[in-house]
């Protein structure tokens, strides 16, 4: 099955090496005061800078390593992230670490427990370093901005600057897996996959710095299902059942403002314009549909259906015809 891909993530690597090291490290409401406020002037700084696209702010906040690596590609985060539309942000953690040398990899246990616990890795240049996470909000969704800083002469500079996922609609991966594992038990295998999709987007908000810990879990468990959705669901599917014999070819997951849903596509002979007829079509169609996907009409509102005279390489510039069943009003 697949998925929409949301964002394009920017890793922004510095330094690279096999040396690890034990650091001393604060996390949270254990660190300094005066460090955390001396940080957060920084982040207020970074925040307006990402937010109202401004290049120059972000690049002054930037380490010279930092600055000779990433270049201009800066402008293509600082644009990324301005587009979202973020209204604020808020600390996921932060830790404030002292290594024993540098140009080695230090490795930080989250200490958190149950399924949202991670270890955050990383190589700094630096003997002192400070890493934010920072929750950047946007409409109900979430953005991870991971800060990695290095103390030098002249004060804290940004070596590491990385966007990624973080939760959509208050879910982050753990919970879409946890969604996933209810649906799969229901035998609702098509709803399984869906959200193991979702749950793969944010498997990685800061990319190869971040390991959930029951990362191995999930992957496990979301390519457990998908090869048992693929054996059992051909696609495209040709639907025996109906007069003209329309075809799935592709079942994902949609966003709309009130969340994800299921979209279905398929092809059919008749003419777009004739609306009638692909009205009455559409209504054999979402039978099938109810029967061959198990649960796929259950704890939810909305399928949404596109129909195509022919599978489109690109969904969104192929002519179609969408439908929406509204399973609130069955």
């Amino acid at each position: 099955m697949n998925t929409k891909t949301f964002l394009t993530f920017f890793t922004l690597l510095i330094f690279q090496g096999c040396n690890f090291s034990n650091p001393k490290f604060r996390k949270d409401q254990s660190i300094d005061a005066a460090t955390r406020q001396e940080i957060k002037t920084l982040n207020d700084k970074l925040f307006e800078g990402v937010t109202k696209d401004n290049l120059t702010i972000v690049q002054a906040l930037m380490s010279p390593g930092l600055l000779e690596k990433f270049g201009n590609d800066t402008n293509k985060l600082v644009n990324l992230i301005s587009s979202r539309e973020i209204d604020n942000y808020s600390i996921l953690d932060e830790y404030d670490v002292q290594a024993s040398a540098t140009k080695k990899m230090i490795t930080l246990p989250s200490g958190n427990t149950g399924d949202n616990d991670y270890i955050f890795s990383f190589e700094s240049p630096n003997e002192d370093s400070y890493v934010s996470l920072l929750l950047l909000n946007n409409f109900g969704n979430q953005f991870l901005l991971t800060v990695v800083y290095g103390k030098y002469e002249s004060g804290w500079k940004i070596n590491i600057l990385k966007f990624g996922a973080y939760s959509f609609f208050g879910k982050n991966a753990p919970d879409y897996f946890r969604l996933a594992e209810a649906n799969y038990k229901k035998g609702y295998l098509i709803d399984a996959v869906n959200n193991m999709s979702l749950s793969d987007v944010l498997l990685w908000p800061a990319g190869a710095y971040w390991q959930y810990v029951k990362g191995n879990e999930m992957k496990k468990f979301g390519d457990s299902i998908l090869r048992e959705a693929n054996a059992k669901y051909k696609l495209p599917m040709t639907l025996e059942n109906i007069k003209r014999k329309p075809k799935i070819f592709k079942v994902y997951q949609q966003v709309t403002k009130d969340g994800f849903f299921p979209m279905v596509s398929y092809l059919t002979n008749i003419n777009l314009k004739d609306t009638a007829a692909l009205r009455l079509e559409n209504n054999s169609v979402r039978k099938e549909v109810d029967s061959i996907f198990t649960g796929i009409d259950k704890d939810k509102k909305y399928i949404f259906y596109w129909a195509f005279n022919k599978i489109p390489v690109d969904t969104t510039t192929e002519e179609r015809y969408g439908f929406i069943d509204t399973l609130t009003k069955r």
